[in-house]
This record gives structure tokens, C-alpha cells and sequence, in this order.
């Protein structure tokens, strides 16, 4: 090791010793000649002779000594950077076309890493399986508590199972100003069973989390350290959760992540799940438990879906006729926890990673087809260098550790640009904080939510990125460099002096890759061209109200609040937000536009007895004050709107929208009674008014009918407030919720947002999604039509001196320009052709995110076809009229 350091760290002292021990031998050799008999000059001559020259004996001690081929290396790389340096137009080109291709792609597969491959955060992780339900009702849906209690008793192929309950957001006091939390039922082994320690305290204990359980609290680090200051004396104090004291007990550590990609509390509180298992009756409460278990050391999956299928059957069994009926065709499942916490972010991130691998693709095509050419150019120098002494193997290693200094160039780039962008992500917002800031970083945060954090650039992402480089010196660097120490010396430089261009092979092969580049484009240019004609669907779909001048923001009163102070509270905020200045009308209701928040309840209708559960017709219902529609800007079609005089001691009344009249009373609403199912009495209506649909789950799917109820006749907890202004609408935020404060000092405000954010927040995904596609599919294009400039350039160049000789006979310079681009019309149609074939097959994977187009959309086909033929025929006429004006005199001058 201290020899091979000294050659490569001391190399001038090394090579000066070199040359004083061959010059003593010599001297000492020639002495001893001289000595024998012969003349000095002769004596030298035979002692070179003899050991073959100084130069050769050199080398030949340095190929021995220690450190040889590290030595040898870095000689190529110093020759790499330096042929790089001579040839800057080349090494740019390809540079930052690779940089452009692995940056997206490291990009990509960092987000599909932490997404997608890497375990979760818990101990074991491998083992955590979601248990769940599919039902003619719900394809993927929680056990109900029933369920759940006998599970934990019954599986044997699980070690624990535990199971969360979704309290919904809440209202703290007691710890700072009033705030509202995400709040979560645990029971007592959900977190032993994700192997997480308590950071202080401890987790709920062994009865705690059943019925009437004592009020005890844990609290997320996040909120111990936000709002309670990290104060290490918090275990035993006491908060204010939704109107009752809770006795903290413990806090979670820093870096737990809950296992659901929707939520992440704020607080967890028992489950509070009743111990009873009977379903024999339908005189039961139920209540809906998601279900996390670890499997048993040595289960498989397979042994755990047969286990939860015999206890499908076996429940079914004790149950009463209706749960009998209900549970007709289902299925108990499980599945691994990370697949089920991926949820909707997989099919995109697996669409994406396959868009970027098609970019790198072509990338990699141009480089090589700049190789490839480049690699004619060179070849007489790399024929003499064989002939000079350097084996076949020592010219592929120099061409390939050429290729590998470039690559190693552009992914250094590349990662560059994936650091970048996954920085945005990581610091993108959690749920439930503001904005970060950035427009950018929001736009990346929305498709991965709370799972931003866990996006970044870490070891098994430079292994990638390392794996890519040598990828792409391999596939463009070994063909050349093979293909250039096969070249045979009197042919190579008789070519040369000939002007020979390249070889019928070589060619082929360029040509095979510029075909292909145009194929991946036309393939990427097509799905881009789906996506913009959806989200142009998308934005065509009529909202039913207007996003323009509109503040808005929510509030939940305390479950244990009776609705008549709910009812109260409203009657005092209204005109208190009313009478700010720069308010036109201000209203307040149970459910904001695009936000599904409303209740869902079932109807009878007329004077017939309600159809069996599980049959009957059911809609949204929403309780709005009069103003409601005048601020949204919803049109009232047919009847008439709210009034105050539609009290609680008025006779019950509603407003219905087009869907609801048209689904359930032919079209023919006004007037008609229906019944709606509140608490498990059918409450009766009449329908005084119809309005338009106003989309309440977002853009993208079919209206579902709601029923509107005078707020005052039906008060909910979830309480909006929604403001028409004149004037800037966040600016009203500060006002509104010194309103509210003013009225009930303990009532947070929160989720405060104009409604045109609440529109774009809406369509995020989505539009991230088109734009990197469409992203990908214009780079793509740009990188296929520098492929063909290049190719035909280099044709160009080859072909010099015949195309002066057939301005020589008399061709015309648009007869030039023809004969250019009808060597590139075949390769640009045969490119065409296999992108619309690949794009007919491929886009179906864009289907779920299609809305009104098909997948063989033939305009988006056509479009693609147009766009990519008229690119790559910019890029090839362009040599074609530098061919065009070829000057004869000086090229056959030059020859």
C-alpha cells in the first residue's frame, strides 16, 4: 500500500529515479561493451538495442510496479477531460443531455423509493398487514367494532391486532390559544403492535380503551413541541379536548409517522370500543375500526387469508338475519400495510417513473448516435494508436473510461437537479400547517401529502444514480469503442484520405436509433396530449358556483355542545361577520363547495313504508343559512330560497338540485314531500325550491344528489362561515376570526381559504401530473429533434464532396434540399408509425386518469403524429439547406 501511494502521490520523484537507474544502467552496460572492444557510439547503439529502447524498458516498469493500473486510469481520465475540452460543442450537448434524462429519472425514483420500496419506519415493518372488508357495498372498508373485538380473540395467524378509529378534528383549550386537532382512537396494543416506544410516559393500558374508558390523552411530539413548549413535566396535566379534561399520559417520539396517509393527529385518546362481539341482534351500536395486525413469526400471507376467511364464515354464522344479508358476498382480506399506505400515489409515481425512463431512453439514443458519429472522426487516431504499440483491450478501456468520465459528469448534474427538486418535497407543508410558501413546493407536496417528508436523496438513491452512470457508459460508450479497436489500419487511413463516411452497419444502427428516439416521443407526446384534452374536460365541468371574491373557513362545535347553543352560536356569528367592512353577503353552512364534508342520510318517499337498509335512496344533506346560494353564486333554478321565517317552528322544508330532482322525481321536485332518516326517524320535507349542482366532491366525478336545510330548522356541528367580498379576500381573515373569537373565546377558527385556492388545490394532482408529463413529453420532443439535426448534419458532412459534384453537373440546390429530406422522411414515418402502435397500447395506463376522452383518442394521436413529423423535419432541413449552399469551388478545392 505505501508503494502504490508513493507512485501515485509522488510521480515526478518516482519517474526521475526511473530515469537516473536506466540512464546508470545504460552508461554501465555501455562501459563494459566499450571495455570488450567497441567504439563508444557503437557500444550505446547494441545496448539499446538490446533491452529495447529506454521508452520501451520504462513502460514495461511501469506496467509492474505497484499501483500500475490506478496510474493507468487516471492517466485516461486526464486524457478523457482533455479530448472533452477540445471538443466543447460535443461534451455540452451530451452533458446536459444526460443531466436533463437522469435528473428527472433520480428525481422520480426518489419519490418512488421512499414511497413505494423503502420498509416503513416501524420495526418489522414487513410483517404489518391492513385487515379489511370488501362488501357488495364497499370494495375496500373498515371491520365494524363487533368484528374487530372477536378478531383480536380468533386470528391465530396474527400476533397482535390492533385498530384506530377517525375521531375527527376537535377543539383544544387549555394549552394556548384554541385550536383545532386531528384527533385519534387507539386501542391499548396499536402502538406495541407497531414496536414504537413512548418518548415520555407511557401508552394507553390494558382496559383503557374500552367503553366509558378513563379520559386520558397522548400527544403527538408535534404538538408537545408546538403548543406545550416541550415541556418535560406535561405527563399528568391536563387539557381541554372538545369541552372535557383529559389527563395527558404520554407523548409519541419525533419521528413517527402514522400508518395512514390521509391523517396524522394531532392527539390520540382511547377507542372506546364496547367489548360486546354478539351481532345476534340488530339493537347494536356500530362503529367502524381500522384494523392493523402483525403476523405471527413463521405465518405467510396465504396461511393469514385463510385464517380471516374461516373467520368470515364463522361470524356469519351468530349473525342476525339483517348483518346476514348485509355480509352476503364478503370478503375479510389482508394486505401488506405498506402497499395499502402507498393508496393513490402508486399508479401515478409507476406512470411517472415510466415517462422518465422513456426520456432517459431517448437520451441515451442521442448520445450514442452522437458517439457513434464522433467515433468515425476518431478512428484513424485510435488505428494508429494500435499500430503504435497499445492493445485492442487498452483502446476499449481508454474509450470507456472516456464515456465514464462524461457520464460521471452529467449524473453529478443530474442529481443536482433531483436533490433540488426532493428538497422542495421534503420541505413542502404537512396537512393541516399553512402553506410553505412556494408555490413549486405545494405543487410537489399535493400528490404525496404528509409522505413528503420521507422523499429525499439518500444512499439507495446514489446507488441509483451510480447505476445509472455506469448504465449509460455501457450503452453508449461500448459499441464505439469496440467498433473503433476493430478498425484496420491501411483501410482506416485510405478511407480517411478518400473521405470515406462510415460503415453500412454503423449507419443501420443510427438509423435504428433515431427511429426509435421519434417513437418514444410520438408515444410520450400522445399521453401528454390525453392528459391536457382530460384536464380540459375537467375544467369545462361546471362547478355550480363562483370561486371569484370568496373567503371561507370552518369551524366544528364540541360533540357534547346541544344544537340549540349550536343553533345560538350561529345566530350571533352571522351578523357579526356580516357588517365587516368590505363584506357583501356572508353566509354560513354544514359543507363547503369541492370539500365532501356534508351527511349522508336515506329517504323514503311518499307514504310508503322505507325500504329495507341496504335498498333504500339516500343524499347529501347540507344545513345552510339564507344567504348560502347568493354567496356561492349558485343559481336557483326553480322555487324559492331560504328565509329566516324558516325557523325551528316552522313547518320542515328543503331545497333539492337538479340531480336529486332528477334521479328520484322525474325532473318534477317542487312541491313533493320525501322523508329523510335522521337518528332512525323519517323526518318529512317539502321541496320549495330546486337549484343547480354544485360539485361537492370535486371536478372530476359524477354529481350525487344533496338535499339543502334551513340551518336553523337542522344545526350542525361543522359550522362554515363563506364571504362575498369587494375588497382582497384574505385580507378579511384577520377580522373574521376576531369575530368569532369575540363571540366564544374557546372556538378556533381554521382551514381558512379563499375558494379559488380551494378550486386549485382541487385539480393539484392532477395538474402536476399533466404538467410532468407534458414536461417529459417536450423534452423528449426537443431531445428526438437534436437527434435528427445531428444525424443528417453528420450525413451532411460525410457527403460534401458529392453533393458539390452534383452542383458541379448541374443540380439545383433545391434538388439538394429534396434529396436531404428524402433520406429523413423514411426514418421520421417509420418513427411515427411505432409511436402511434406503442402509444395505442401503452396509453391505456393513463386510463383511470382520463375523464370524457377515450385512450385511443384520435386527436391526441394525430396531434402527437403532426407535432413530432414537423420537428424532426425542422431538424433535418436545417443541414439540408446548409448542404444546399454548398460552395463547389472550395470543397473540391479542399480535396
Amino acid at each position: 500500500m505505501r508503494s502504490t501511494l508513493r507512485n501515485l502521490l509522488h510521480t515526478q520523484k518516482v519517474e526521475s529515479d526511473l530515469d537516473d537507474e536506466i540512464a546508470s544502467y545504460v552508461a554501465t552496460a555501455t562501459d563494459e561493451k566499450i571495455a570488450a572492444g567497441l567504439a563508444p557510439e557503437e557500444a550505446r547503439r547494441r545496448v539499446l538495442a538490446e533491452c529495447g529502447g529506454t521508452e520501451h524498458v520504462k513502460q514495461a516498469v511501469r506496467n509492474g510496479r505497484a499501483g500500475a493500473l490506478a496510474e493507468s486510469l487516471l492517466q485516461d481520465i486526464r486524457f478523457g477531460v482533455r479530448q472533452l475540452r477540445r471538443n466543447p460543442a460535443f461534451a455540452w450537448t451530451a452533458i446536459i443531455t444526460l443531466a436533463l434524462g437522469i435528473g428527472a429519472t433520480t428525481a422520480i425514483f426518489s419519490a418512488v423509493y421512499a414511497l413505494l420500496l423503502r420498509p416503513l419506519p416501524y420495526p418489522g415493518s414487513d410483517r404489518l398487514m391492513l385487515i379489511y372488508q370488501h362488501t357488495k357495498y364497499d370494495a375496500m372498508s373498515s371491520l365494524i367494532g363487533q368484528d374487530f373485538v372477536a378478531a383480536q380473540s380468533t386470528l391465530r395467524s396474527f400476533e397482535s391486532v390492533a385498530g384506530y378509529t377517525n375521531n375527527g378534528d376537535q377543539n383544544l383549550t387549555g394549552a394556548g390559544a384554541p385550536m383545532r386537532v386531528l384527533v385519534i382512537g387507539v386501542t391499548a396494543n396499536f402502538f406495541p403492535t407497531l414496536r414504537v416506544p413512548p418518548a415520555l410516559g407511557r401508552f394507553f393500558l390494558s382496559g383503557e380503551d374500552g367503553k366509558d374508558g378513563p379520559a386520558v390523552v397522548i400527544l403527538s411530539h408535534r404538538l408537545w413541541q408546538s403548543r406545550l413548549n416541550s415541556d418535560p413535566a406535561i405527563i399528568g396535566r391536563t387539557i381541554t379536548l372538545a369541552g372535557k379534561a383529559q389527563t395527558v399520559v404520554g407523548v409519541l417520539p419525533a419521528h413517527f409517522i402514522f400508518p395512514d396517509s390521509a391523517a396524522e393527529p394531532d392527539l390520540y385518546v382511547p377507542a372506546g370500543i364496547d367489548a360486546d362481539a354478539s351481532l345476534g341482534t340488530t339493537n347494536v351500536s356500530i362503529s367502524l375500526v381500522q384494523t392493523i395486525a402483525r403476523l405471527r413469526d413463521g405465518a405467510t400471507l396465504p396461511q393469514a387469508q385463510a385464517d380471516l376467511k374461516l373467520f368470515a364464515d364463522t361470524r356469519v354464522k351468530g349473525y342476525a338475519p339483517f348483518f346476514v344479508n348485509w355480509a352476503e358476498g364478503r370478503q375479510i382480506l389482508a394486505q401488506p400495510l405498506q402497499r395499502y399506505l402507498a393508496g393513490d400515489d402508486r399508479e401515478p409515481l409507476l406512470i411517472l417513473l415510466a415517462c422518465v425512463a422513456v426520456v432517459l431512453l431517448i437520451a441515451y439514443a442521442n448520445v450514442a448516435n452522437l458517439q457513434l458519429a464522433r467515433s468515425v472522426t476518431r478512428e484513424p487516431e485510435m488505428v494508429l494508436r494500435g499500430a503504435l504499440g497499445a492493445d485492442r483491450l487498452r483502446l476499449i478501456r481508454q474509450s470507456l473510461v472516456e464515456n465514464l468520465t462524461l457520464s460521471a459528469i452529467a449524473s453529478v448534474l443530474g442529481l443536482a437537479i433531483a436533490a433540488a427538486v426532493t428538497w422542495l418535497i421534503h420541505h413542502s407543508s404537512m396537512p393541516g400547517q399553512l402553506s410553505s410558501g412556494s408555490p413549486v413546493a405545494d405543487l410537489l407536496q399535493a400528490p404525496f401529502g404528509k409522505l413528503s417528508a420521507a422523499v429525499e436523496v439518500n444512499g439507495w438513491v446514489l446507488a441509483f444514480t451510480a447505476g445509472l452512470a455506469l448504465l449509460t457508459t455501457i450503452l453508449f460508450g461500448l459499441a464505439p469503442a469496440i467498433g473503433s479497436s476493430r478498425s484496420d489500419l491501411s483501410t482506416t487511413l485510405q478511407g480517411a484520405a478518400r473521405g470515406v463516411s462510415s460503415g453500412r452497419q454503423q449507419r443501420r444502427l443510427r438509423s435504428v436509433l433515431l427511429v426509435s428516439e421519434i417513437g418514444l416521443a410520438v408515444m410520450l407526446l400522445t399521453g401528454a396530449g390525453l392528459l391536457i384534452r382530460s384536464f380540459t374536460h375537467v375544467l369545462q365541468n361546471d362547478t355550480g358556483f363562483d370561486p371569484r371574491q370568496c373567503l371561507t373557513a370552518r369551524m366544528q362545535r364540541n360533540l357534547s355542545e346541544e344544537l340549540e347553543k349550536t343553533r345560538a352560536f350561529a345566530h350571533q356569528l352571522l351578523p357579526q361577520v356580516q357588517v365587516l367592512p368590505g363584506v357583501k353577503v356572508a353566509a354560513i353552512g354544514s359543507a363547503l363547495p369541492l370539500e365532501d364534508n356534508g351527511w349522508n342520510r336515506t329517504l323514503a318517499f311518499g307514504d310508503r313504508s322505507p325500504l329495507p337498509v341496504g335498498q333504500r335512496p339516500g343524499a347529501y344533506i347540507i344545513s345552510i343559512s339564507p344567504e348560502y346560494f347568493a354567496v356561492t353564486g349558485t343559481r336557483l333554478l326553480q322555487g324559492r330560497t331560504f328565509t329566516y321565517q324558516d325557523n325551528a317552528a316552522a313547518v320542515s322544508v328543503a331545497i333539492v338540485n337538479q340531480a336529486f330532482a332528477h334521479k328520484y322525481l322525474n325532473g318534477d321536485a317542487l312541491g313533493k314531500q320525501f322523508r329523510i332518516n335522521i337518528n332512525g326517524q323519517f323526518i318529512p320535507n317539502t321541496a320549495v325550491g330546486i337549484v343547480q349542482d354544485v360539485r361537492y366532491d370535486g371536478l372530476e366525478t359524477d354529481v350525487r344528489p344533496v338535499i339543502y336545510l334551513p340551518f336553523d330548522q337542522a344545526p350542525y356541528r361543522e359550522v362554515n362561515i363563506l364571504l362575498r367580498t369587494s375588497v382582497e379576500p384574505a385580507s378579511l381573515t384577520a377580522a373574521m376570526r376576531k369575530a368569532a373569537i369575540n363571540i366564544d373565546p374557546t372556538q378556533p377558527l381554521f382551514d381558512v381559504a379563499t375558494m379559488e385556492s380551494r378550486l386549485s388545490q382541487s385539480l393539484a394532482q392532477r395538474r402536476l401530473i399533466m404538467l410532468l408529463i407534458v414536461s417529459f413529453a417536450s423534452l423528449a420532443m426537443v431531445l428526438a429533434g437534436i437527434g435528427v439535426y445531428g444525424v443528417f448534419t453528420y450525413w451532411v458532412s460525410q457527403r460534401r464532396k458529392e453533393m458539390a459534384i452534383r452542383l458541379a453537373l448541374g443540380a439545383s440546390r433545391p434538388e439538394l434540399l429534396r434529396l436531404t429530406v428524402s433520406q429523413a422522411m423514411p426514418l421520421i414515418l417509420a418513427g411515427g408509425v411505432i409511436g402511434i402502435a406503442g402509444g395505442w397500447f401503452l396509453n391505456h395506463l393513463l386510463a383511470s386518469m382520463l375523464v370524457a376522452v377515450k385512450v385511443h383518442d384520435p386527436v391526441s394521436l394525430s396531434l402527437a403524429w403532426a407535432l413530432m413529423t414537423l420537428i424532426a423535419l425542422v431538424g433535418s432541413c436545417v443541414p439540408a439547406r446548409s448542404a444546399a449552399r454548398t460552395n463547389v469551388i472550395s470543397v473540391l478545392h479542399s480535396e
